[in-house]
């Protein structure tokens, strides 16, 4: 975990001083590094699990001495003195108020999907295993959303870190605007290809009927999930990360598990129970886009900023 642990932070300092090259080309050299290793271990030294292990350790290993030496060799201000490192409780309490209430919504939010699995699983296995075919190519179509949700955290931080608030609203703007285009961009092929797409996974008749099932009734909502995405994620730039986290856990989990307790007992079908996690995609991007246009994050910063040319 050192490794992993490394690598993350190091490339997290790099991207968002706006070098989001550098940590892609490490974490692809890791991963042909774990694959040849892997192969290596594995059928030449005949090492089995403990081959793979030692593998992902290695390339972890050698991912985070990469970010390392490129931190440590830079000339900007976020350069690694390692000499020169101390604890620091004020930054420490900054860093915590912002990173614990991300940290708290992703970990609650993934333990109520396993009650949403629950609810699927009494439709029988082909469901589930439809199910499961939708969340891997689900997971696919979310990647350049949640890549452009991370953008705009640091676009936004950055900017307001050097007083441009309207240049900041404008990258939120712009984000938002990529990742519908993204998400439009593979939305429609996997609704056209949405049989071609299961059968990857499981070419079982029962499996491709509910997969494709779910992929042409869920998949469509992904527009809507933009904008929780993206805004959540600027106002996590603009150092508000509470109020995502009480938004994304009110409709996630609690709206969620409540719909999912009255649908069940209402209209217990598999594609109702399905729709548990559009229609909380909504919910959040109600109260995403509300809370950013009204609640005065802006005057904040402006303030904020006042207050450090002041002091």
């Amino acid at each position: 975990m050192v490794g992993l642990t490394s690598y993350n932070m190091g490339s997290g300092i790099l991207r968002a001083v706006g070098d989001s090259r550098r940590p892609l080309y490490f974490l692809i050299f890791s991963a042909v590094v774990n694959t040849i290793l892997d192969l290596v271990f594995v059928i030449f030294f005949d090492m089995g699990i403990a081959g793979v292990s030692l593998a992902t350790i290695i390339a972890q290993i050698l991912s985070a001495i990469l970010t390392m030496v490129v931190l440590m060799r830079s000339e900007g201000s976020y350069k690694v003195r390692l000499s020169a490192i101390r604890y620091d409780h004020a930054m420490m309490k900054r860093i915590v108020n912002l990173g614990v209430p991300t940290a708290i919504q992703q970990a609650i939010t993934s333990f109520s999907n396993v009650f949403v699995q629950g609810y699927i699983n009494q439709f029988g296995s082909a469901c589930m295993a439809g199910w499961s075919s939708y969340n891997k190519i689900d997971q696919f179509i979310m990647l350049p959303l949640q890549s452009i949700s991370l953008s705009s955290t640091t676009f936004v931080g950055q900017n307001l870190g050097a007083g441009q608030i309207d240049r900041a609203t404008r990258g939120t703007r712009t984000a938002f605007i990529l990742s519908e285009l993204s998400t439009a961009a593979l939305m429609i092929p996997a609704l056209i290809f949405a049989k071609e797409l299961v059968m990857m996974f499981n070419s079982d008749v029962d499996v491709l009927a509910y997969g494709v099932l779910f992929i042409h009734w869920i998949t469509p909502f992904y527009v809507l999930c933009c904008v929780n995405q993206v805004y959540a994620g600027a106002l996590r730039g603009a150092g508000d990360a509470k109020a995502p986290m009480i938004i994304m856990l009110a409709s996630f989990v609690l709206f969620r598990q409540i719909y999912l307790f009255a649908i069940s007992r209402i209209i217990n079908t598999e594609i109702w129970i399905g729709l548990g996690y559009p229609f909380g995609w909504i919910v959040a991007s109600a109260a995403c886009l509300l809370y950013y246009r009204f609640s005065g994050w802006e005057a904040r910063c402006v303030n904020a900023a006042h207050g450090k040319k002041e002091a």
